[in-house]
């Protein structure tokens, strides 16, 4: 080879070659093995990731469940309990359960001179009578609350042998004990008590407090100057935990007239029941606007088991059953009725009431039917005797179900808002109060306006109003929801005129094997029925939402309500 020629290559080794092959290969699956050791690496890592945050969970979960415990008999423990040896077996599960409410007058808990001025002591007021007592009637499968208001004045067969017996008013018999007022209410009233829950008067205002208070709308001025209540503002707002008890309590309420002038209410005890159930129901709107604030909830809770004494059959487990089943209910869940009375004076010259019968009877018997038996069909007249026959039943709905916009079309002040009042008396959900766009013509028939779908609900509303009442077919209405355009106070609810004395009719037709007969029962003018709101006691309200109430509403007893 020249030193000009090129290199030439050499030629490769076989030995090398094979080598460097061999080396390769060996990298190769020490590379893939390395590489397979960090996935699964990888892989273990992140399923002990998940593990640990699983299992992180799973001890946070039971961190708050049994805080959750923790909390829950921690309250349990600070309400005091009492036995009752007259309440009756506690009801079956979903079935339905009656509850003793009772406000209790006792001043055992006043210490100092401001509770003086507020409630007085034992000394001017010594002893415990119930300022408040309903029979609440739970109804788990239609998720309902029934209150029956039971006039403190009721003149009553006390039983037992001890210093409270005989003739005397029914508030009286707590005075014993509860248990001696569940023994009275089950053997002269024939109404059958599961459970006992009384509140003192601290109690009522605390839990209004912890609300952050509740919102009322007031028609006109009131005053009472036995609890110190002194309103002097008209239309929706906020009532603090003192107000709202004075409220409740008034027995001797003056409110101001249409002329400017202070008038007496008149009315006493019922008046008092109807703010009474005005009160729950605003109590019942704000504690579903607050039940998603855990701090809230906890300040209500608190104010609220100081002063709570339930008997010692209503378990733990019970309340939380019963917190469950009726979280959230609407106002419309909540009916709320009064025994019919009768005044009369005892042989000692006392002023107190008696039963109104039948028709007391007739409302505790429905009473205590309440989620037992649906209610009766309604048997054709002239059915052949001594044979069954078939049955209709006027197509409705159920009360809770029809939402009704409750409308004044007159030129009357405060028409929709008492007649808003009596129908959310009656099961129905008041969805609004207002003006109509245009009124009806005076002394013309009241409208019910109801959409594509909402006959039956019409039927319904229509089932319960008295007065000249139109249906009138309205596109811009859906589902089960109507308007009813109230042209003036010719219109009733249940028989209770919206101008004065409350009638209340009912019918009831009997087939057997003698001749059929009708009989149709009319409670008289001079029974105390409660149907009839007072145009001058406030009620619940929204703040910023209008309301039809006037603030100067002609207002003057016309007669017994």
């Amino acid at each position: 080879m020249t030193p000009d020629e090129p290199d030439s290559p050499e030629p490769p080794d076989p030995a090398g070659v094979a080598s460097e092959s061999a080396r390769s290969r060996a990298d190769l699956q020490a590379e893939l093995r390395t590489t397979r050791h960090k996935e699964q690496k990888h892989r273990h890592r992140w399923r002990r990731r998940i593990l640990y945050t699983l299992s992180f969970i799973v001890l946070i979960a039971a961190l708050g469940a049994g805080g959750l415990y923790v909390y829950a008999v921690y309250r349990f423990d600070q309400i005091k309990k009492i036995h009752a040896k007259h309440l009756v077996a506690e009801a079956p599960p979903g079935k339905p359960f009656d509850l003793l409410l009772v406000g209790s007058d006792t001043r055992a808990f006043v210490s100092n001179a401001t509770q003086i001025r507020a409630f007085g002591n034992e000394a001017n007021a010594g002893g415990s009578r119930s300022d408040v007592t309903m029979v609440a009637r739970f109804d788990p499968a239609a998720k309902t609350v029934t209150v029956l208001s039971i006039p403190r004045d009721l003149w009553v067969d006390i039983p037992g042998n001890g210093s409270i017996q005989g003739m005397n008013r029914i508030n009286a018999a707590f005075n014993s004990g509860p248990d001696l007022l569940i023994q009275t209410i089950e053997t002269d009233l024939g109404i059958p008590v599961n459970h006992y829950v009384a509140v003192d008067f601290p109690g009522f205002s605390g839990m209004v407090d912890a609300l952050g208070g509740i919102t009322m709308n007031f028609p006109t001025e009131v005053k009472d100057q036995f609890t110190g209540l002194d309103v002097t503002t008209t239309g929706c707002q906020t009532l603090n935990g003192t107000v709202a008890l004075q409220l409740v309590r008034s027995r001797h309420l003056y409110y101001m007239n249409s002329n400017g002038y202070w008038e007496y209410d008149g009315q006493s005890d019922f008046s008092r029941i109807q703010r009474q159930d005005a009160f729950f129901r605003a109590v019942l709107a704000k504690l579903n606007q607050s039940i998603t604030n855990p701090f809230t909830i906890n300040s209500f809770i608190g104010a609220a088991v100081g002063n709570l004494t339930i008997d010692d059959t209503l378990s733990q487990g019970d309340l939380f059953h019963i917190a469950q089943v009726f979280r959230g209910l609407p106002s419309s869940h909540l009916i709320t009725e009064t025994l019919p009375t009768l005044g009369y004076t005892t042989d000692g010259g006392a002023s107190v009431l008696k039963l109104a019968q039948p028709y007391a009877q007739n409302m505790i018997d429905a009473f205590n039917q309440i989620g037992v038996t649906p209610a009766p069909a309604i048997t054709p007249v002239g059915a052949p005797r001594g044979k069954s026959v078939p049955t209709t039943t006027v197509p409705t709905e159920a009360h809770s179900l029809v939402g009704v916009n409750v409308l004044n079309a007159s030129t009357v002040n405060g028409l929709a808002g008492t007649t808003a009042t009596a129908l959310t008396a009656q099961g129905f959900d008041v969805t609004e109060i207002g003006d109509a766009s245009s009124p009806l013509g005076a002394g013309g028939p009241s409208e019910i306006h109801y959409g594509p779908s909402g006959h039956e609900a019409a039927v319904t509303l229509e089932s319960v109003l008295g007065g000249p009442v139109t249906l009138v077919p309205d596109p811009t209405l859906s589902g089960q929801t109507v308007s009813l355009l109230v042209a003036g106070s010719q219109l009733t609810v249940t028989g209770s005129s919206s101008g004065g004395t409350a009638v209340v009719a009912t019918t009831t037709t009997t087939v057997s094997t003698g001749p059929t007969t009708t009989t149709t029962t009319t409670i008289p003018a001079g029974v105390y029925a409660n149907t009839q709101p007072e145009p001058w006691n406030p009620f619940p309200c929204t703040l910023g939402q209008s309301t039809q109430a006037s603030p100067r509403t002609t207002t003057t007893v016309t007669g017994k309500k």
